[in-house]
């Protein structure tokens, strides 16, 4: 994670990755700060971060398996993109998958191999009929986060993390947590820094989960203590060029992530693909979107005039309604889904 300034455009960059020997130029590259209160009770707070590190490669698809992407030449080191601490991901720039990243879980000097899974509990291959990766698109590799290089993993001597300024402890009862969505167990996993181990570890198991992943569609909640001071941290990455997909096995299954973008969307503009709209809340997909004021997600439908509504009110259209920069939000597909259709994804909000 790095830190600069509040929200803005910067122009491309070319850079060089020393340990892969590679150049890229980057994608326009963006700054957001989050601002946590002070807080006199137990506060939880969700946030998003639809920004990503700048790629270290950028390179045209050979050829490529149901897992496994090539390319010309030997532009790797083998292993180098799925060393434990250091997660990479592959990220489609054009063809069918636009949009789609993937975890790198090997690679060789000129091949890597993907989790397809999406980190989810279903599988969509790389070669899927009418959904197939195609020599020459367009993909990025980049370098992801972990929890200790998010958060941080060494604390001030009252015991405040020096990456984002989260309080650890010797038990979760008194630290700080984050507590991110396990898509695959389908509940929320709560995390804290453990000041008598020194390590990140969760409320349920003493296992270190310092290189425990975030995935780029992660979300956060973030739970601070009675007298935290307020809290401020600036994130800086690259601004998406092409609208993320966001993987869903679809069933009423919910999906946590965010608006996929560093700026402030309506519901009336996302133009969601792959979304079922109805004149009922019981068998339209939704979005649930956290409400600070009465401490609940609220769930927001499309009708089939393509204007938004809330749950519990029918008549008062929310496609005004806004989804910050940053914000946290759940997805939930009613049928079960597969393929292409098992990727949700929104308009560009922008142009360069």
């Amino acid at each position: 994670m790095k830190k600069l300034l509040p929200f803005a455009f910067v122009t491309a960059l070319t850079l060089s990755h020393p340990a892969l020997g590679q150049t890229a130029t980057t994608n326009p590259v963006g700054a957001m700060t989050y601002s946590l209160a002070a807080t006199s009770s137990l506060t939880n707070t969700y946030i998003s971060v639809p920004l990503t590190d700048s790629p270290i490669f950028s390179g045209a698809v050979a050829s490529f398996g149901s897992t496994t992407v090539t390319f010309s030449g030997t532009p790797f080191v083998a292993g180098a993109l799925s060393q434990s601490g250091s997660p990479y991901f592959l990220r489609f720039q054009s063809g069918a998958q636009a949009g789609r990243t993937m975890l790198i879980t090997a690679n060789t000097a000129d091949t890597v191999t993907v989790d397809v899974t999406n980190n989810s509990a279903q599988t969509t291959n790389l070669d899927a009929s009418g959904f197939s990766v195609a020599a020459n698109d367009t993909v990025q590799i980049f370098l992801g986060d972990t929890l200790a290089s998010f958060f941080g993993s060494a604390t001030d001597t009252n015991g405040y993390l020096t990456g984002v300024a989260l309080k650890g402890a010797a038990s979760v009862l008194s630290a700080d947590t984050v507590s991110i969505y396990n898509r695959i167990m389908a509940r929320q996993d709560a995390y804290f820094f453990s000041t008598t181990l020194g390590y990140w570890r969760s409320s349920a198991s003493t296992t270190n989960q310092n290189n425990l992943i975030l995935y780029p569609d992660t979300s956060f909640a973030i739970t601070r203590r009675s007298g935290r001071p307020a809290l401020s941290f600036t994130v800086l990455g690259d601004v998406p060029v092409v609208p993320p997909k966001i993987k869903t096995a679809g069933g009423n299954l919910p999906v946590y992530g965010s608006n996929p973008f560093p700026v402030d969307m309506t519901l009336g503009t996302l133009n969601l693909a792959n979304w079922t709209k109805s004149n009922s809340v019981l068998s339209a997909d939704t979005i649930a979107v956290y409400n600070s004021t009465l401490a609940k997600m609220d769930a927001y439908y499309q009708k089939l005039d393509g204007t938004w509504r809330k749950s519990g009110d029918t008549s008062t259209d929310q496609s005004s309604f806004v989804l910050p920069a940053g914000s946290f939000v759940g997805f939930v597909k009613r049928g079960s889904v597969s393929g292409s259709s098992s990727f949700l994804s929104a308009t560009l909000p922008y142009s360069f």
